[in-house]
This record gives C-alpha cells, sequence and structure tokens, in this order.
C-alpha cells in the first residue's frame, strides 16, 4: 500500500514538472524567441564604404617636385599643366610678336612683363614689326618642380620649330626669314603662389639651351 501510494505521488509529481517545463520552454516569450534569418543581399558591401581615391605616384626627375605641389594642391595634375603651358608658350610667342602688352600682362610676372614692354618699345620706336609663325611644338617636358613656402615652380623644356622675321617700315627684311623653321630650344619657368585661392601660373623666367 506505500509503495502504491509513492508511485502515485512521485508520478504526480513528475507531470506537474513536465507540465512547468513546457510552459517555460515550449512558447516563445521575449528573448527566447529565435533570430530572424539574415538576408545575404542586406549585407554591407565594401563598395558601400566610402574609400579613398589614391593617384599614382608621380615618375621622371622632377617627381620630387611635382608631389611636394600636390601635397599642398591637391588639384594639381602634370599632365594638365603641360596642356595649360603648351598654350600658354604660343600665347605669349604670337602676343610678343604683335607687340600685344594686354595679352601678355596676366602671363608674365612683372619682371619678366617689363623686359618684353621694353623690347617691344624698343622695336616701336625703330619702327620694326616681327612676323613669327609656330610651325609646331615638337615637345614639351617637365624638368624640374619645387614647393619653396607658398611658392609652387615648374620648369618646362620645349622644343619648338618656329619661323620668324623682322621687317623695317617700309617692309624690308631687316633679320630672320619667315620661310626658314629653325628649332628653338628653350627652359620656361612658372611659377604659382599657393597659399592664394589665385589657379593661375605665370612666366618667371625663360632661358635658350
Amino acid at each position: 500500500m506505500f509503495e502504491l501510494l509513492s508511485t502515485v505521488i512521485f508520478a504526480g509529481i513528475a507531470i506537474f514538472i513536465a507540465i512547468r517545463l513546457y510552459s517555460t520552454l515550449g512558447r516563445r516569450e521575449g528573448h527566447m524567441e529565435a533570430p530572424p534569418a539574415t538576408d545575404p543581399n542586406t549585407r554591407p558591401s565594401l563598395s558601400d564604404v566610402p574609400q579613398t581615391r589614391l593617384r599614382p605616384a608621380f615618375e621622371g626627375r622632377a617627381a620630387a617636385g611635382l608631389e611636394a605641389i600636390a601635397a599642398v594642391d591637391p588639384r594639381f595634375d602634370p599632365e594638365s599643366f603641360l596642356t595649360g603651358a603648351r598654350t600658354a608658350y604660343q600665347m605669349i610667342v604670337e602676343a610678343f610678336a604683335k607687340g600685344d602688352l594686354a595679352a601678355l600682362r596676366p602671363l608674365l610676372a612683372d619682371k619678366v612683363y617689363q623686359r618684353y614692354a621694353d623690347a617691344i618699345q624698343a622695336r616701336s620706336e625703330l619702327k620694326q614689326s616681327v612676323r613669327t609663325e609656330i610651325e609646331r611644338i615638337k615637345s614639351a617636358e617637365i624638368i624640374e618642380a619645387s614647393h619653396d613656402g607658398a611658392t609652387a615652380r615648374v620648369k618646362v623644356s620645349f622644343v619648338a620649330e618656329i619661323a620668324t622675321e623682322t621687317l623695317s617700315e617700309a617692309g624690308e627684311r631687316v633679320s630672320g626669314d619667315i620661310g626658314t623653321l629653325n628649332t628653338v630650344h628653350e627652359n620656361w619657368l612658372f611659377e604659382r603662389r599657393t597659399d592664394t585661392n589665385n589657379p593661375n601660373w605665370v612666366l618667371t623666367g625663360v632661358a635658350a639651351v
């Protein structure tokens, strides 16, 4: 009788515990809910992360100077600079031949402008004129570059084929020959202040090679 009573009691306890466990573990409540499935399409992609665009390092004999300029002016690009330098070369040569001081003024540093203005004035006093034709600019190469203080400097070696002649007031040839091409080798030095918003470069020196 005692054994039968004990069996009934223990069976009742087991059933009670089973019911409590089911009520606790069998329901999905609060933190017990299963985590939602992850959609692989919603995972962050490397393309979604902002990345810094790096440019290739400059090369050539002027590389160190070009890097120094780019460090203070990230917009600086040697290829774009050379395109502008070629344009400036042609504009300056042609404006000097025509005696066009207004065209020369924004392209030249003060000391260079004064030398060009003096030469034009001397030519005018002699009543002479100059004809110049640029057949082509064969090459334009950056050979030196630097940044010192707040001044960027770039030296460009130009090789151009040019025909020129000087004429008297009567139209007689004084020197040169417009029918003869001469290969001209010159180094032009350009400068720009990097502590201002003015992006323009000016010619500060010319040397025949």
